[in-house]
């Protein structure tokens, strides 16, 4: 059986070297005569004994096709229009090979994303036409099965996993593995500064662990230009270097092979990875890691390999230091984990290379899967959001730190918060669509929605992220939730900011299954009454505009304090999502308590409930409105304006507390030019006031967004008349 390999770019690349030695060296051990086709041959031929052909040749690469019996399509991450306008000239031999009846297989690549409708089609067709998908991660099955594409796909692995490996010798310390590369940051509409930024925080996080541990840091180039390849990583390594306060080693070859490379990095004791490959070669030796990723294939390895959560994206890299400390206290913990999951994948690896030859051979595969999601409602739509967003990531770190180990995911999709906690946590998700439904050793999705779902038995942790806002009876999941907690247990529940001043000024989105009513007050109100106690509030986005797509969570508003510098009454005002994290207690007589009070005409009871209330929440506007109303009724009239007059500065916007003022006749007068947008964000001057208020204060961005809100407002104004 004579194999034909294509789409191997350059093996400079020693990620793409990793992944075609594995195959070339796979098929010969069974069976198999190889050929190449390369953007690169004489590199190809450097690090690979095999017979290559250039991919500039067009007759050359038609006749390699021609006397092909298989074509494989090899990859890494091949198929995807992020850096191309159409993907015709990548697919352009599966096409050949598809007009010459040569059968062919896409074999562990990634596939997507694919968002123009030109690479849409064209890949469409091309998988099509395939005998066998194998592709290296979840992700990529779902672009299959989005696409339509009726051809038997695989979830498999990263050919890379069964590579040639010769450890290093260890040295006397720690060593601490480093892989940076140059990024074009395409998702940043602003990318000046980002690499530098991305640079300095490898750089304090490579320092901090240096100093710590005394170790050494070695940074190495997954990537050179050996060859004319337009990629060399020594170029951002030698900057990072220069930037540490620590002296690191940055390894220089030019012509490194890869398989020296993955040696050396498999010999280190913690890894911190850009690129891929090069966290493939750690993990594969056991090395516990942490990723910076810059494509989605990262978070899917990391998931696979059991480090889930422990990414952070190239675009933030916030928090990458302590992520990385965090990992090196836990990295006796986390090896045998990670060496399990590398045991598994390397048999699966080899598994799907036995299948691969028996397709050459005119095998059947099974359909693995259905070929497109043809499900309605939130059957179809939970898959938007199998993705690590921002929020997701935020919860997850709060698990990993202060949770234990049983965990409980109300509202979970495909349970990516269980796969970003990795094997060491036992997880069980709960979501409405059947399609996530699963049932494996410590990972199981179960079909129910939240206001139906029955607890059985307690969990150390239960979360709920995105997921309240659809619940018809807060309160009673709200107290589901406490009885599935152990006292002390942890819950980490989110929740979307009615009070958010862009609602003020117009913003009114709303998901069409919404049925939420409660404010971040109410919420946190709520949560008291429920027996759950708000121990912190961590905001997954700030800033004066409305709240960013799921995706890309994120301080918004650069020119802001920052999240953690808002006050809570701030935090009301510019926070688009609460993160809440509590803990598990008695339940506490709350708003509905205090109503009760008043009904039986006990005002003394209410107002006991009302003082209790606004000392332990000072800034929720809720809690002053309802003391306002209980002084009130005993006659405390003075006590009562001033409760109003504090809910009024807190919270302008809740009709409750506009009727208490209204009702004691105050006359207020709000100095804080937030507070009185907020109030009234009709008000023209008021915005004006606080776009120059903000300018002053070197808040350019945040005055550029209330300006942008003042002409928004004028040309509905003009469309209206």
């Amino acid at each position: 059986m004579r194999f034909l390999i294509t789409d191997s770019f350059c093996s400079s690349n020693r990620g793409d070297a990793a992944i075609l030695d594995a195959m070339v060296e796979g098929l010969r051990a069974r069976g198999g005569q190889v050929e190449v086709v390369s953007h690169f041959p004489e590199v190809a031929r450097r690090f690979h004994e095999v017979e290559v052909v250039d991919d500039h040749d067009v007759r050359a690469v038609a006749l390699a096709v021609a006397r092909a019996d298989f074509v494989v399509s090899c990859g890494g991450s091949f198929l995807h229009d992020l850096y191309a306008p159409n993907l015709n000239a990548r697919l352009a031999t599966l096409h050949l090979a598809r007009r010459l009846n040569k059968p062919y297989a896409i074999f562990g690549q990634s596939l997507g994303p694919l968002t123009l409708p030109l690479s849409r089609k064209a890949t469409r067709e091309v998988l099509d036409g395939a005998a066998w998908l194998c592709v290296r991660d979840a992700a990529s099955e779902r672009v299959v099965r989005d696409l339509g594409v009726n051809t038997p796909v695989r979830v498999g692995v990263d050919a890379a996993v069964i590579g040639r490996v010769n450890l290093a010798a260890k040295g006397n310390g720690p060593v601490l593995g480093v892989t940076v590369r140059n990024w074009h940051f395409p998702s940043l509409r602003e990318a000046t500064g980002a690499q530098e930024r991305y640079e300095a925080a490898v750089a304090t996080a490579a320092d901090r662990w240096a100093k710590e541990t005394g170790g050494q840091v070695r940074i190495f180039s997954n990537c050179t230009n050996y060859g004319g390849y337009r990629q060399d990583d020594r170029v951002a390594a030698r900057r990072v270097a220069a930037r540490m306060h620590v002296d690191a080693e940055v390894i220089e070859s030019v012509d490194l092979d890869f398989a020296t490379l993955r040696g050396e990095a498999g010999a280190c004791d913690l890894f911190l990875g850009t690129r891929m490959h090069s966290l493939i070669f750690a993990t594969t030796a056991g090395v516990p890691a942490v990723g910076i990723a810059y494509e989605q294939k990262t978070y899917e390895w990391m998931d696979q390999v059991g480090l889930g959560g422990r990414v952070v994206p190239i675009e933030r890299c916030d928090g990458l230091e302590g992520l990385l400390m965090a990992t090196w206290g836990e990295r006796e913990k986390l090896r045998p984990h990670v060496e399990r999951a590398v045991a598994t994948m390397q048999a699966t690896a080899a598994e799907d290379l036995d299948l691969l030859v028996r397709i050459a051979n005119g095998e059947r595969p099974a359909k693995e899967t259905v070929a497109r999601r043809a499900e309605a409602g939130w059957n179809g739509e939970t898959w938007r959001f199998d993705v690590a967003h921002p929020r997701l990531r935020k919860v997850a770190d709060v698990v990993f730190a202060e949770g234990g180990e049983r965990v409980l995911d109300l509202g979970c999709s495909t349970g990516k918060l269980g796969h970003l906690l990795g094997p060491t946590y036992d997880y069980t998700g709960i979501d409405v669509a059947k399609s996530v439904a699963t049932q494996q050793p410590r990972f199981r999705i179960r079909t129910s929605t939240l206001d139906a779902w029955k607890p059985k038995g307690t969990y150390d942790v239960v979360t709920a992220s995105g997921s309240l806002e659809y619940v018809d009876d807060l309160e009673g999941v709200l107290g589901k939730i406490r009885a599935s907690l152990d006292p002390g247990g942890l819950a980490v529940l989110t929740l979307f900011n009615l009070s958010h001043l862009s609602r003020a000024l117009g913003s009114s989105h709303r998901h069409a299954d919404w049925t939420i009513q409660a404010r971040p007050d109410d919420f946190l109100l709520a949560l008291h009454e429920a027996g759950l106690s708000a121990q912190r509030v961590i905001p997954s986005s700030v800033g004066y505009g409305p709240a960013p797509a799921i995706a890309d969570e994120r301080p918004t508003d650069h020119d802001l304090d920052g999240p953690h510098q808002l006050s809570p009454d701030r935090m009301v005002r510019l926070a688009h999502h609460w993160i809440v994290v509590c803990r598990a207690v008695a339940p506490q007589p709350g708003p509905n308590a205090l109503a009760a009070a008043f009904t039986l005409g006990d005002h003394a009871a209410a107002l006991r409930i009302g003082v209790d209330l606004a000392k332990a929440y000072p800034w929720a506007a809720r809690a002053w409105s309802d003391l306002a109303v209980a002084w009130s009724a005993v006659g405390h009239e003075d006590r009562a304006k001033d409760a109003a007059r504090r809910a009024w500065l807190l919270d302008p916007t809740r009709e409750d507390v506009r009727e208490n003022a209204a009702a004691m006749n105050l006359n207020l007068t709000i100095e804080d030019p937030e507070v009185a947008v907020a109030a009234n964000p009709t008000d023209d001057g008021a915005l004006a006031t606080l776009a120059t208020e903000l300018a002053k204060r070197g808040r350019l961005h945040s005055a550029a967004t209330i300006q942008a809100w003042r002409r928004e407002r004028t040309a509905s104004i003009l469309a209206a008349k």
